[in-house]
């Protein structure tokens, strides 16, 4: 699972097209501010991802297969984000250099301003507040040092660690661009060989705490982190490779998924996993998929991007905007339909049906209807003067969204 990242401005750059739309986009960048309509929609589709992630977990039964199926590939949302994370912070950067004290007072409030806030809230709601003061503060502060307030607040401390660094790091990249290229290959076989050590038990003595807890450390993630710093120092070349492969983009995400699948099959067939662990999140499988459905979301925002009109484009800026704030928020509504749905029987009767019917139930039923309502939640929060304590982000609403936010977003598949 994954975090949406604030949207930033770029330079301009990539393949040079016409204008295929009023709203000043060129070769999928919009004039005056470099904007990047692409990443929108990256980001969109990733966001309904974690949204689906969470529904399918907290829903289904630990021994689901077909849970365990759907995982096997929604995982990759916590990779796309870190990728996204590094790349749009670098595309930002190098359009606006800052000094690293000047870097880290304005990225820092973006992040812990709504981690203190949600902390806040989760651990307010979480049914402990009869325990006291004392306990609910202090069982408060020691969330604030591990993300523990609640389930996805852990992520929540990587951008803090890759911030502390980043200065630091892509100023290195910038003078030593010979080094990119064997970068990336050591880091995609660390990549590969980190996750299968924790997927397959292997615990070295010297790197046993880490690998046992992996999530909340930033080089457990260093393939997508390197990855994102890179492509937006290649910008350019990068866009113009996705542009001219979609095809073979596309047999690469379908051959990843379908390698995912056969090896989630032989991880409950063969090594007797259960589909919890046989779907988990640091597995070779996932890093593969990783790579490939990046890329193509990538390529599918720059088709879109190039074909949509001025409403299209509004939207999947609003969507993208409002995607920390869906990311921070969800959980708090997926947990309180839930808590109703057990008061009222209703879970108890849907816990009877088929195991493939309650994902797709939650997939195609729950999924659409938590992002709309907290999607709508944000907007609100964005006209706020506590934006940023709620949502991460402080600018104003992108252009055209107080005209354009009673339009729901779409479904996911459409």
């Amino acid at each position: 699972m994954s975090a949406p990242v604030p949207a930033d401005p770029g330079p301009g750059g990539g393949r040079s097209e016409p204008d295929r739309g009023p709203t000043g986009y060129r070769g999928g960048i919009r004039a005056g501010d470099g904007h990047l309509g692409a990443v929108d929609l990256v980001r969109f589709v990733t966001i309904t991802g974690v949204v689906a992630v969470h529904c399918t977990s907290l829903t289904a039964d630990r021994s689901s297969l077909a849970a365990g199926g759907v995982l096997s590939v929604l995982h990759v949302t916590r990779s796309v984000f870190l990728f996204l994370s590094a790349f749009v912070l670098t595309y930002s950067y190098q359009r606006r250099p800052r000094s690293p004290k000047a870097f880290w007072k304005h990225r820092y409030p973006l992040i812990i301003c709504p981690y203190v806030t949600w902390s806040a809230i989760y651990v307010l709601t979480d049914g402990e507040l009869h325990r006291g003061v004392g306990y609910v503060v202090g069982h408060y502060l020691l969330d604030l040092l591990d993300g523990g307030a609640h389930f996805q607040l852990y992520y929540m401390l990587l951008p803090l660690q890759l911030y502390l660094i980043y200065p630091s790091l892509v100023g290195w990249l910038q003078r030593h661009r010979r080094t990119h290229r064997p970068l990336l290959l050591a880091s995609v076989a660390f990549q590969l060989s980190f996750t299968a050590a924790i997927h397959y038990g292997w615990r070295p003595p010297v790197l046993g705490i880490w690998l046992t807890h992996s999530g909340s450390w930033l080089p457990s993630y260093e393939l997508y982190i390197a990855g994102g710093l890179v492509a937006a120092l290649h910008f350019e070349e990068v866009t113009a490779w996705v542009r001219s492969h979609g095809r073979l983009l596309l047999v690469a995400v379908l051959s990843s998924i379908a390698l995912a699948e056969v090896s989630y099959v032989c991880d409950l067939r063969y090594l007797g996993y259960s589909p919890i662990r046989a779907s988990q999140v640091f597995q070779p499988t996932v890093v593969i998929e990783a790579v490939t459905i990046t890329l193509a979301q990538y390529y599918l925002g720059l088709w879109v991007t190039d074909r949509a009109g001025v409403r299209g484009r509004q939207f999947l800026e609003r969507t993208a905007d409002a995607s920390f704030g869906v990311f921070l928020a969800h959980p708090l509504l997926v947990g309180a339909i839930l808590d109703l749905a057990s008061i009222s029987g209703l879970a108890a009767l849907v816990g009877r049906l088929p195991g493939g019917v309650i994902e797709a139930l939650a997939v195609l039923g729950l999924v659409p209807f938590v992002y709309a309502v907290t999607y709508r939640f944000v907007v609100w929060a964005r006209h706020t003067r506590v934006s940023v304590w709620l949502t991460g982000r402080a600018t104003p609403f992108p252009p055209g969204a107080r005209e354009l936010a009673d339009a729901p977003p779409a479904p996911p598949g459409r």
